[in-house]
């Protein structure tokens, strides 16, 4: 019983300590907030440079593009889709969207910007930012705010568009235009320009085009009892924080971003309690009831989807004209989309040599990109989603696909490693982490050629320690791939063999193989004609990644791959059909125990990357889920996804080589770093004569000697003092 009563006194204390805490935390926050507020009316009355920008354009014109899509043979892909980029919203004489969507972006984004006596700024909303932020520290569950108010996120729009960075000096800025914005324009204004300036998706501006892209409707009338449109209310009104982490990640942030969205229309009272649980039902609904209109693509064939998309992405980055029809022709044939949209949904002929030489299992997606090596077009892109966006937007992990970009091309080109130079291929140390090979095999000592082959982590991280982050980058940067690193210019070991790409990149990566290290930037549009009028394009940026000497002992290492003894016998000659001095690939696992090759409890996303003088191919089957990486059920083998990869790979292979001839690789003598670029040290010693060398040898010679006088008399010195210590001791 004493015990008990201790017990209670020790939580009842540490209970007031947390209180006590808490209560600090506040007032820190609330002295902050003031502080800033105070500063803020103070610098207020200050000059910004960005004033001149604070004009709101009242348009009222809607802009929209038809597009006829064609393929390299003129037949269509798309007929005639009109998109969308601009319908602007008016308030006079009612707002022509509904008021429901109003209501919950203001409760989201700034629920007293109608009420507060402020101009341009909240102390409440600041203060409760402030205090969300206290209270997350603290580990409560809380719904993330922001401070910002509409007129300081409209600064932020018109002055610094996607620029922003959020610096203390930017918002010091948007805190002193936001209130001059907020003296000179009425708040219904300021809301309507907002709404207007809005980029939540690549492309169209403004709120409706963006929900016309993603949903088909403008939001002008909203049926508040079809829990179906209060949900994508809910996903509009919420998707300003992050539109391109939550449109691609759909099915899992987007739709838990909705359902955060809902909790608070709810707090609002916007919806009531069994419209919310209604609306929640159908976001958690795999029925598909709610879902994004750019991943259904309605109009558009299912085989065309993937590639028509990113030929829509391609086009939303030129400036072209408005109002009319646009008809592009591009580099895909019609019939092999729909040949790799079957290999995809694994309806193509299976290969009865392979072993599991299909889709085993129909929750796998796949996906595909194919581009020509020597002009960089992408004529085929195919996934079996339902987001046709797969192939070029979801981020997996490379597995050892990376090795040849990463470890082995940037060793050979700066760090004198060759097929023969002998690794390690046993399991060892770096930092925390214990590098392991596939099944933890270890092989001793092993050449680099063999290592590359059977793909052995040792060997890769080994390679990869051999070179500097500058080095890495000035292959990665051409290779197009490190856009995609998360630590900027900087590597980890880790990285060496799991790195962040898509299909479609590492495809592009590939190419330089089989075009003697130089890599053209991917694209899908060949020509743009309105009316009579042919717009001209610029050309495709083409840059060396590798020395043509490192493009060829690459291609050389490669090749063990598809050997006998390699990591993936079964996309050999005798599978393919093609002879092995025609191509070479590179395959790579993620998500897996190496330790476990068989295990069930996970199931790996397995890529697959081919470079040949004619084509690029990249081919992964993984994960429905755009971030977990993992399958649904996850309880299949990592053969099953290892054979299937070989599936697309090889049947993709045969699809597009029909009607060319496979060609042996050739390669110049190209350098990677040209002699302007070089270390200026080595063309100094290269002019230097025997007479130079004769001349350094002699000057060295010369401060030998004095160097050997000055130490004789400091040892003299030395000797002295050490005598008088000596006598003065014995003294």
């Amino acid at each position: 019983m004493f015990n008990k009563k201790k017990k209670k006194k020790k939580r009842s204390k540490s209970n007031k300590r947390r209180q006590l805490v808490w209560h600090i935390l506040g007032m820190i926050a609330l002295l902050l907030v003031l502080s800033a507020s105070i500063g803020g009316f103070i610098i207020s009355k200050r000059y910004s440079p960005y004033s001149s920008l604070l004009e709101i354009q009242d348009i009222d014109q809607k802009i929209t593009q038809s597009f006829i899509i064609l393929d390299r043979n003129d037949q269509p892909l798309d007929k005639n889709t009109e998109i969308v980029k601009f319908d602007p919203i008016q308030y006079e004489p009612k707002w022509n969207i509904d008021e429901l969507y109003l209501d919950t972006l203001l409760a989201v984004e700034d629920n007293t910007f109608y009420t507060r006596k402020t101009k341009g700024y909240s102390i409440k909303g600041t203060m409760g930012a402030a205090m969300s932020q206290v209270k997350r520290k603290m580990g409560k569950d809380v719904v993330s705010r922001g401070g910002s108010t509409i007129e300081q996120q409209l600064v932020k729009i018109m002055v610094f568009g996607t620029n922003n960075k959020n610096s203390v000096s930017d918002k010091i800025v948007q805190l002193i235009d936001a209130r001059k914005l907020a003296v000179k324009y009425e708040r219904d204004d300021i809301l309507k320009a907002y709404l207007n300036e809005l980029r939540l998706t690549p492309n169209t501006v403004g709120v409706k085009a963006a929900s016309i892209e993603l949903f088909g409707n403008d939001m002008s009338k909203i049926d508040a009892n079809d829990p179906n449109q209060v949900a994508q209310v809910a996903f509009m009104a919420g998707l300003g924080q992050s539109p391109s982490v939550y449109i691609q990640d759909f099915n899992k942030s987007g739709k838990a971003r909705t359902k955060t969205i809902l909790s608070i229309m709810k707090e609002n009272t916007l919806i009531s309690e069994e419209m919310y649980d209604k609306a929640v039902a159908v976001v958690n609904s795999d029925k598909e009831e709610f879902t994004l209109k750019s991943y259904k693509q309605k109009g558009t064939p299912k085989e065309y989807q993937a590639y028509v998309s990113k030929v829509k992405d391609e086009l939303n980055q030129l400036n072209l004209p408005k109002n009319m029809t646009i008809t592009v022709k591009t580099y895909a044939d019609g019939n092999q989309l729909k040949e790799l949209h079957n290999i995809t949904m694994g309806t193509y002929p299976q290969d009865d040599r392979l072993p599991n030489g299909y889709i085993e299992h129909k929750e796998s997606l796949t996906a595909i990109s194919v581009i020509d090596s020597q002009t960089g077009h992408i004529i085929g892109l195919a996934t079996n989603s339902d987001n046709p966006l797969i192939p070029y937007t979801s981020t997996r992990s490379s597995g050892s696909t990376i090795k040849p970009l990463l470890d082995y091309a940037p060793a050979i080109e700066y760090a004198g490693l060759t097929p023969s130079t002998i690794q390690n291929g046993s399991s060892f140390t770096v930092g925390d982490w214990k590098v392991k090979n596939y099944g933890d095999e270890n092989y001793g000592n092993v050449t680099a050629s063999f290592a590359l082959g059977l793909s052995l982590n040792t060997a890769a991280v080994e390679a990869f320690q051999m070179t500097n982050d500058q080095q890495k980058n000035s292959m990665m940067e051409p290779f197009g791939l490190n856009s995609y690193n998360p630590n900027g210019a900087s590597y980890t070991a880790e990285q060496s063999i799991n790195y962040p790409t898509n299909v479609l990149a590492l495809s592009s990566a590939f190419s330089t193989f089989g075009n003697d290290g130089v890599r053209v930037e991917p694209t899908t549009v060949k020509s743009i004609q309105t009316g009579s009028e042919h717009i001209k394009l610029s050309e495709p940026e083409s840059k060396r990644a590798m020395s043509s000497s490192t493009a060829k002992t690459m291609v050389s290492m490669l090749k063990e791959a598809t050997g006998a003894s390699g990591s993936e016998p079964y996309a050999g000659p005798k599978y393919t059909g093609f002879k092995q001095d025609t191509y070479v690939m590179k395959s790579g696992l993620s998500n897996f125990e190496s330790s476990v090759p068989d295990s069930k409890n996970k199931s790996p996303d397995a890529l697959l990357a081919m470079a040949s003088p004619e084509l690029s191919i990249a081919t992964w089957i993984g994960s429905p889920s755009y971030v977990d990486a993992t399958y649904a059920p996850t309880s299949y083998p990592h053969n099953t996804a290892n054979q299937g990869r070989v599936y697309l790979m090889n049947s993709a292979f045969k699809v597009m080589m029909e009607g060319r001839e496979a060609k042996k690789f050739k390669f110049g003598n190209e350098r990677l770093i040209n002699d302007g670029q070089t270390n200026q040290l080595i063309p100094k010693l290269e002019e230097m004569s025997d007479i130079d060398m004769d001349d350094i040898s002699i000057e060295n010679k010369e401060i030998d000697k004095k160097d050997e006088a000055k130490y004789n008399s400091l040892e003299k010195e030395y000797l002295k003092t050490e005598e008088k210590l000596n006598r003065t001791y014995q003294d």
